[in-house]
């Protein structure tokens, strides 16, 4: 049943653009619900299935941009591709420990990021700039 919850909680994320896919991984390992590669598996059909809906509800709103947004698609489908293709090929335990860094690496990213936009809001207050 917690499958489910965290299905839903990785799409809606998707679909903002927050990086659903990896909490789905994360929790679905985490919880011992699923292995590496069966996570990546439904990881990967929620991923096609937001990206669908979501590319449809913005391709009507990007009327000047088309060209970008289907070069854009190409180089995903490229990148897709080529990373099953390599997957096939690395050992799960490496892929797994490959995940977890890139996981520290967007996590230290974030906290930086946000340190540095709670100093830019606090100068901004203190300059009475809203």
């Amino acid at each position: 049943m917690i499958i489910y919850f965290i299905a839903a909680l990785s799409s809606f994320l998707s679909g903002m653009g927050i990086g659903g896919g990896s909490i789905f991984i994360l929790l679905s390992i985490l919880f011992n619900i699923l292995d590496l590669n069966e996570a990546r598996t439904y990881n990967l059909l929620l991923f096609i299935s937001v990206g669908i809906i979501i590319s449809l509800k913005n391709f009507k709103q990007i009327n000047n941009q088309k060209s970008k947004y289907l070069k854009g698609i190409f180089f995903i489908g490229i990148g897709a591709l080529t990373g099953a293709f390599f997957s096939k090929y690395v050992p799960e335990k490496i892929l797994k420990i490959l995940f977890y860094i890139f996981l520290m690496i967007i996590g230290l990213y974030e906290i930086i990021v946000s340190l540095k936009n709670i100093k830019l809001d606090k100068n901004n207050n203190e300059k009475g700039v809203y």
